[in-house]
């Protein structure tokens, strides 16, 4: 008897180990993945949501671009080397912050200023700046995207 209850709390054990780390795992891969921006001396937190379009982009960065003034008092944007094939419907709804991919660019906009009702162009939301974006009201030049460490 006492062999039995030994080898079912073994059990026990053995399978709260594993289910915790089941859900441990299953935590970190649910998990925005984080990186920043540099824009001049300022570096800018964000994450990138978890959808095909973000995941490609991920395989891109680093990147070290130019950016650009598609909706002056609205979004900066930068262009990126390859297109990104057509995973999600893009839509026109944003938060000041999101870091959108437009297909035809194809680009990807960064919102700094809730100003309009929606995006000027159907985009798809890959994440969002956690930081303050008010830097691209005047800033217009190159920016560094990376993986945060």
């Amino acid at each position: 008897m006492k062999k039995i209850f030994l080898l079912l709390l073994v059990c026990l054990i053995v399978n709260s180990v594993v289910f915790a780390e089941s859900k441990e795992q299953s935590k970190n891969s649910d998990e925005e993945l984080q990186i920043k921006i540099t824009a001049g001396e300022v570096v800018l937190d964000a994450v990138l949501f978890d959808n095909k379009t973000a995941k490609d982009f991920v395989k891109m960065l680093p990147l070290t671009v130019e950016t650009w003034h598609p909706a002056p008092n609205f979004a900066r944007a930068f262009d990126l080397p390859e297109r990104i094939p057509r995973y999600e419907k893009p839509g026109k709804s944003y938060e000041l912050g999101s870091l959108a991919y437009w297909y035809e660019g194809p680009s990807i906009a960064i919102i700094y200023n809730a100003s309009r009702d929606e995006t000027v162009v159907p985009v798809v939301p890959i994440g969002k700046i956690t930081s303050d974006v008010s830097l691209f009201f005047d800033y217009g030049e190159v920016i560094t995207v990376e993986l945060k460490e």
